[in-house]
């Protein structure tokens, strides 16, 4: 099994090949809401998972454990959180997709495939979020979530698509 430093490099590499491919297909020629640079990446190599998270926010080391963990940015007051879920038969996507969908009216979502599930949208008064769930192929999922205010989302909205775009599964 590779070392979490390991499944680190190979995440950054593919997201950097993922966001260098994205900004070249944009037909406005506009680069990614943050470059690759200002990125590291987390890697749970016990749960084979990896996400992409902004340099500048920092683990919450309280609120981390072996399934995942939680990223905090003070200036913006944004929270990642990223981890994986047991998914019994999978009763917990189908709840998961429930809870999203019962949020409220100002909450989307759909499934991309069979095994990925997004969504975004207010939740609260002043609070947006954006969501990706990826099924593994042993049914447990992975989960994560990009929580901010709503009046950074012109900033935040682009920023959380690229993070939840970075999500890989090891």
């Amino acid at each position: 099994m590779p070392s979490s430093e390991e499944l680190a490099k190979q995440a950054d590499a593919a997201s950097k090949a993922i966001r260098d491919e994205a900004a070249a297909a944009n037909a406005d020629g506009t680069a990614p809401a943050l470059d690759s640079a200002e990125m590291t990446s987390y890697a749970n190599a016990l749960r084979g998972f990896s996400i992409m998270v902004p340099k500048s926010w920092t683990a919450d080391e309280a609120a981390g454990d072996d399934n995942g963990q939680v990223f905090n940015d003070a200036q913006s007051k944004a929270t990642l959180t990223a981890g994986w879920i047991e998914n019994r038969e999978d009763a917990d996507l189908t709840a998961a997709v429930k809870e999203l969908e019962d949020v409220g009216e100002g909450m989307t979502g759909s499934y991309v495939n069979e095994n990925e599930y997004r969504a975004a949208g207010t939740i609260s008064e002043g609070s947006k979020t954006a969501q990706r769930i990826l099924r593994k192929p042993d049914g447990t999922m992975i989960k994560a979530a990009l929580t901010y205010p709503a009046d950074s989302a012109e900033t935040l909205d682009p920023l959380a698509a690229q993070i939840l775009d970075s999500l890989t599964l090891q």
